[in-house]
């Protein structure tokens, strides 16, 4: 997903801001007063809402901006998820509380809702949207123990960043990047076992990390015919590249990178009359892919999660909420439904409301959601995750 970039941008600004820290900044003491107190401000208001017998939980996304339909979507399903818990008594016997707070997908926004919504009591987070700011705010949640589970993080920094940091308080309801590696590589050993498949990566951090495991698995399912290579983000010839692709005259060409290059790199391929069937990941679900292929993106082909709408589980959610007024529901609100009803599910089981002990559980355990039984790995990982294909025709997306 194209949230993606968005951490590397924010991991950027921290590296140089950490560069440039000179004298003029917080000492290591004054950052530990910091988060110190907003430990202490999450026990106050959390022993507030238990005297109130309530049970307060957040949602953080973009609420306002260019982002802002996938953060009203995300709060669209939350709130009925809410609404759908009280009137059958709360959790724990508690009236559940929906906090809402707008990181517009921005780092320093992130941590401030992350900081906002503990003050406000919250015990668990559905959220966030974008890369860079669910990771900023598990750098606020963690210590204040507060559960985080995000409805749309594909990026397995995420979790790798989290297992580094000893985390164990965060999770997702989507799948890792890196699957759709593994999907695409069943597929094409099939499809394309008499090669050669080429395996093209971007250099960046999302294009690795689903080329690796497309190649690994390739490789494990005994297709020997597999050559990889890489390419720089935005460049305006393919020259170099094109010529050895011609002398290697591949049958299928994999491009792990965003929806841009791989416009840019389908219509040098085109025009150079490499006919190998082009495949890439769910960047591709963006429509300006047509226009940077100038038109020429017939029969790419690009893997993306199946539906959620399409479960039989979900059935009655996505009907109350195309009768509710929104439009058709998407993923991101039947996965901020199912995060809520992930933590709703531990809570009971656990008898409480502690991210840490809600967080155990969830690694060893299933849970029945309206995405199906859903079961994590010890990162906090989906360990199954349902993908589909769509190949571009005419410039719409059409399903296989």
């Amino acid at each position: 997903m194209t949230v993606g970039r968005l951490f590397v941008a924010s991991l950027m600004s921290t590296l140089l801001l950490a560069a440039c820290a000179g004298p003029s900044g917080p000492t290591r003491e004054e950052i530990a007063a910091a988060e110190a107190k907003v430990v202490a401000d999450a026990g106050s208001a959390r022993a507030a809402a238990a005297e109130d017998n309530r049970v307060v939980i957040g949602l953080a996304g973009p609420l306002t901006g260019d982002l802002q339909k996938y953060g009203l979507e995300m709060r669209r399903g939350a709130e009925l998820a809410v609404a759908d818990l009280n009137a059958a008594g709360g959790v724990l016997g508690r009236r559940l509380v929906l906090e809402v707070a707008d990181d517009h997908c921005g780092k320093q926004e992130a941590e401030s809702a992350a900081k906002e919504l503990i003050q406000k009591g919250a015990v668990f987070v559905d959220g966030h949207f974008c890369s860079g700011s669910s990771i900023e705010g598990s750098e606020v949640y963690g210590p204040a123990d507060v559960l985080q589970i995000t409805p749309s993080v594909t990026n397995g920094l995420l979790t790798d960043i989290a297992v580094q940091r000893k985390v164990t308080t965060l999770l997702r309801v989507v799948g890792r990047d890196e699957m759709q590696g593994d999907f695409a590589a069943e597929w094409l050993a099939k499809a394309h076992a008499g090669g050669p498949i080429v395996v093209l990566s971007d250099n960046s951090a999302y294009g690795q990390g689903i080329s690796r495991h497309l190649y690994a698995r390739l490789t494990e399912l005994g297709v020997r015919s597999v050559l990889s290579g890489e390419f720089v983000q935005g460049q305006s010839s393919y020259a170099n590249l094109i010529a050895k692709l011609k002398e290697v005259r591949p049958s299928a060409i994999y491009v792990a990178a965003y929806h841009d290059d791989i416009g840019r790199l389908t219509w040098a391929l085109r025009v150079a009359k490499i006919d190998a069937e082009i495949i890439g990941p769910d960047v591709l679900s963006s429509p300006e892919f047509w226009s940077f292929s100038q038109m020429r993106g017939n029969g790419v082909r690009y893997s993306d999660m199946a539906p959620a709408a399409e479960r039989p589980e979900a059935a009655d959610i996505v009907a109350r909420l195309r009768a509710g007024g929104g439009g058709e529901p998407t993923n991101y609100s039947l996965n901020a439904y199912a995060a809520i009803q992930v933590f709703a599910e531990a809570a009971k089981a656990t008898k409480g409301v502690d991210a840490k002990a809600i967080g155990d559980y969830l690694r060893q355990n299933s849970v029945k959601t309206i995405l199906g039984e859903l079961k994590w790995d010890a990162k906090g990982d989906l360990i199954h995750a349902d993908y589909i294909w769509y190949v571009w025709q005419d410039g719409l997306a059409v399903r296989q």
